[in-house]
């Protein structure tokens, strides 16, 4: 803080006093000592703060702009139950009220509009939409059925990891307009685990629905985002809009946007938590194993165990190897799992409880869980090979399973091939 003095208003008055001593005979004149500027003259020089804009999701920024971006035109919707505004409105409903648009028609990924429902899916209807699965018998829009329309949107609640099927969504979307001849728009929202990047890099497009893109695991890009990097890298040609957000700091996890005003709405009924969902890229990867995950509990993908395993034993390896979080051995008994794994049986299992998000790396828990399975469980673990493959992108954790690369030799090459997608995806992002 600097203060500027203006001197003008006093300077006057001193001189004439001092002339006034000088003249004064036979007096002792003392010399003049001019006084400190009376505080009222100070002025603080300051700097204006910085205006820090408003955070808006994509869709809150088209409504607070009278959906003028879309204003005239006809268009159908990728959506579920779980994209909504701040206020837990969906985003379906919100833009089939805008008289400015036409929605003729809604499509709805795995686990249905109503992000509740498990295994493949018909076709349905709100009080006024026809919806149209896309995971039933197709898992791709008709581009005959999107060629009388002005564009495709979507807005879909992920989880920001790549073997949940909504990437894979996302890009057959995209394939289906670039066939049709219209554009996708995607009404952009956070990406819940922020822009952390993780796990292995598939060298090329995947045939599987679970995890089709050459991306890694935690790919760390907002849906507007990875659609710009699908045009750019897999799909020359198709036309992507994003209706981009404002005030996001891409660096945050979902509840640390906005001072915490966004919910965390769960995309399926296995992701009830966002706790969950942060562990969901390593402990995913348990699912090809003879392993229950949690499902059928109140907190699946928070629990790992089976009724055979040694869940003290993998508490303190777990414990020793991967920081940022606790382990607790505990007992479960999965009820109705939407896997089977386990139905109606006691596990013994592990409870893993988030302590420092910046600290957790999930994907460790599998590579170190996989270690311990393998070591002390080798007898009675099984493992489906081309699931977990498909999963990882590559067959390196399996490699690791059989002794065949060690858990640190595996996270450097991980790390690696990280950075290497990181590098490629800077010039896709938008925040």
């Amino acid at each position: 803080m600097r203060f500027v003095a203006d001197r003008t208003g006093w300077l006057l008055p001193i001189l004439l006093l001092s002339l006034f001593l000088l003249n004064c005979g036979g007096e002792e004149v003392h010399p003049l000592v001019m006084p400190p500027p009376p505080e009222r003259f100070f002025t603080e020089e300051t700097t204006e703060p910085e205006s820090v804009e408003e955070f808006l999701l994509g869709i809150e920024r088209l409504e607070r702009d009278g959906f003028a971006e879309l204003a005239g035109m006809r268009v159908a919707l990728v959506t579920h139950a779980a994209a909504t505004d701040r206020r837990g409105v969906p985003v379906w409903r919100l833009l089939d009220e805008a008289d400015e648009i036409e929605v003729a028609f809604l499509y709805a990924p795995e686990h249905g509009l109503s992000a509740s429902l498990h295994g493949e899916l018909g076709d349905s209807a709100t009080e006024r939409l026809a919806v149209k699965s896309l995971y039933g018998g197709s898992r791709a829009p008709d581009p005959a059925e999107l060629k009388d329309l002005d564009a495709l949107l979507y807005d879909l609640s992920d989880v920001g990891t790549r073997f949940y099927t909504y990437t894979t969504t996302l890009y057959l979307c995209m394939e289906s307009c670039r066939e049709a001849g219209i554009p996708l728009i995607v009404l952009d929202r956070p990406n819940p685990l922020g822009d952390t990047v993780a796990g292995a890099l598939p060298e090329e497009l995947q045939s599987s629905f679970v995890g089709k893109l050459p991306i890694p695991v935690r790919y760390g890009l907002t849906a507007g985002e990875l659609a710009r990097w699908i045009v750019g890298e897999l799909l020359p040609g198709a036309e992507v809009r994003v209706l981009a957000m404002t005030g996001y700091e891409a660096g945050r996890y979902l509840d640390e946007q906005s001072e915490g005003q966004l919910p965390w709405n769960p995309p399926s009924p296995n992701l009830p938590r966002l706790e969950g969902a942060v562990l969901y890229p390593g402990l995913g990867l348990f699912e090809p194993a003879n392993l229950s995950v949690g499902r059928g509990t109140e907190c699946p993908f928070e629990l790992v165990g089976a009724p055979w395993l040694d869940a003290a034993g993998l508490a303190d390896y777990w414990s020793a190897n991967c920081p940022g979080a606790s382990f607790e051995v505990t007992e479960f008994t999965p009820k109705q799992p939407s896997d089977g794994r386990y139905d109606q049986r006691l596990c013994q299992g592990v409870s893993i409880t988030i302590t420092d998000r910046r600290l957790l790396d999930p994907l460790r828990l599998a590579v170190y869980g996989y270690d311990f399975l393998a070591r002390h469980h080798g007898d009675r673990l099984t493992l489906e090979t081309r699931f977990l493959n498909r999963m990882v992108g590559d067959d390196s954790l399996s490699r690791l399973a059989l002794g065949e690369i060690t858990p640190e030799e595996l996270l450097t090459l991980w790390a690696a091939e990280a950075a290497s997608f990181t590098e490629q995806a800077a010039q896709y992002r938008l925040y």
